[in-house]
């Protein structure tokens, strides 16, 4: 379980990363500030998401590994929620574009994969 917590470090950093991209690119060019709150809206709720998901993972590993088997699930409406949120932030709110939030949400997803293959320790041979 050490190395979901070392993944969801690196996860972390680049979506922060990515939110001050997002700031510095609001900031500094008026005519992309919808596309860019929008983005950082997006990944802010990805991100929330990917959090809870982690403590769900690990409340389900730490009660297999007691042998307490527990029904849990993985709470897939607090997450829909969550994204609905998002959207519905971008709706209300003038000057966030929704696609962008829609596309922004799916940056921590990518992100996870990437970083996950990248992870990957390269066996010799």
């Amino acid at each position: 379980m050490d190395d979901l917590n070392v993944h969801l470090r690196s996860v972390t950093r680049f979506i922060f990363f990515f939110l001050s991209f997002c700031l510095l690119t609001w900031a500094l060019f008026p005519t992309a500030r919808p596309i860019a709150a929008g983005l950082a809206v997006g990944a802010l709720a990805g991100w929330v998401n990917a959090i809870y998901l982690f403590r769900k993972v690990k409340r389900i590993a730490d009660s297999a590994a007691a042998q307490s088997y527990r029904r849990t699930n993985l709470g897939f409406l607090t997450r829909a929620a969550v994204a609905v949120l998002a959207v519905v932030i971008a709706l209300r709110v003038p000057g966030i574009n929704l696609y962008a939030v829609i596309a922004g949400y799916f940056v921590t997803q990518l992100a996870t994969l990437l970083l996950g293959f990248l992870g990957i320790p390269r066996g010799k041979g």
